[in-house]
């Protein structure tokens, strides 16, 4: 298929006549002529600078909201795992909690045994050796009488060390719940803050938005893809008026196979995302693309040599039906043989698609 169906080749027309430097009247003509050619540039530069100001704004606040959803997401997640650490703690220290009540009753009771065991010696008097060796039956008795009551004297102070330790093990316990307790519940209020904060933002530039550009703002609050979020911070990095129709490139892609990428590819190396040129703003037209096309998605309008829709949402589903017809559901430039003047492997046109396809 011949580039010259689809794209117009760079030519220079220069018509102007010669004016004589006798004719007086030709060269007042012709300084008239360039006066209102000046004007004319400076009114439609003016026109031109208004027309881009309202994309420019959109584009940054499409740009803001992407980023702030990015931050959002990852503040979501960083909340999450910490809400998920302190209730794992909370439990944890919990159990730990209950625990050490249950082994406190033991040591009370323990604690009861030792004094009852205390004021029962005291009441009898403590029995010394000649006691025991007059009271005991024989020799071994004696012997037991005796391995018993150190026993009982090495058990008490074993009880009492036990006791201390435990209930010193329990302190530092405590205190370490509570201080790590207080670290834990200090980061999740960091968290929530931090998360709360940029939904503030958010809800801001989403009125911001609304207000700039009702149908971007409409297109945003659809239910979006990871790749459309892409698409949307690469086109809002180049303040492109595509910026916030990414869902509109998946929805095209999905509809023809063609991928969505690649359609933002042809408009960065056509017309640097329809950003310079005429057509995108006259026939939002960033594809460079030939018509009328009447066979293509029930015909395809033109204006003058191009094809011309009424917005980019229509444009861009039809950009896509545009490439299919011809080429099916490409994925890359080097299957768009013709598009182009040079659409070659290795042409500059090609390495420019593709390098835009492939910072997506």
């Amino acid at each position: 298929m011949s580039c010259i169906i689809f794209k117009k080749e760079n030519r220079r027309f220069d018509n102007t006549p010669p004016i004589g430097k006798t004719d007086k009247r030709v060269a007042k003509r012709a300084l008239s002529v360039a006066v209102s050619v000046l004007l004319l540039s400076c009114i439609s530069g003016g026109f031109s600078a208004a027309l881009s100001a309202p994309s420019n704004d959109t584009a940054s606040v499409v740009g803001e909201i992407e980023s702030l959803n990015t931050q959002l997401a990852r503040a979501n997640k960083e909340y999450e795992e910490i809400q998920a650490g302190l209730a794992v703690f909370n439990m944890q220290a919990d159990e730990a909690r209950v625990l050490r009540d249950k082994t406190r009753k033991q040591l009370e009771r323990q604690k009861e045994q030792f004094n009852d065991r205390i004021v029962a010696i005291y009441k009898s008097g403590r029995i010394s050796g000649i006691e025991r060796l007059f009271g005991s039956r024989d020799l071994i008795d004696f012997i037991d009488r005796a391995a018993w009551a150190d026993e009982i004297a090495m058990e008490d102070a074993r009880l009492v060390e036990q006791m201390k330790v435990t209930e010193a093990i329990f302190g530092q316990q405590e205190r370490e719940i509570t201080e790590k307790r207080r670290a834990q519940q200090s980061r999740f209020n960091w968290a929530l803050m931090r998360k709360c904060d940029i939904e503030a933002k958010l809800t801001d530039a989403w009125n911001r938005l609304a207000a700039a550009d009702p149908i971007v703002a409409r297109l945003m609050a659809l239910p979006q893809t990871e790749l459309s979020h892409r698409i949307n911070s690469y086109l809002a990095r180049k303040r492109s008026p595509l910026t916030g129709y990414g869902i509109v490139f998946v929805q095209a892609e999905q509809s023809t196979g063609v991928s969505a990428r690649l359609l933002v590819g042809l408009a960065e190396a056509e017309s640097s995302c329809a950003t310079a040129g005429t057509l995108y703003t006259t026939n939002h037209n960033a594809w460079g693309m030939k018509g009328p096309q009447p066979q293509i998605a029930g015909g395809i309008p033109a204006d003058g040599e191009y094809c011309t829709w009424p917005n980019w949402e229509i444009a861009i589903q039809q950009a896509a039906d545009f490439v299919t017809h011809y080429w099916g559901a490409a994925q890359t430039a080097l299957e768009l043989s013709g598009y182009a003047a040079v659409s070659g492997p290795g042409s500059e046109w090609a390495k420019r698609v593709e390098s835009s396809r492939n910072s997506i």
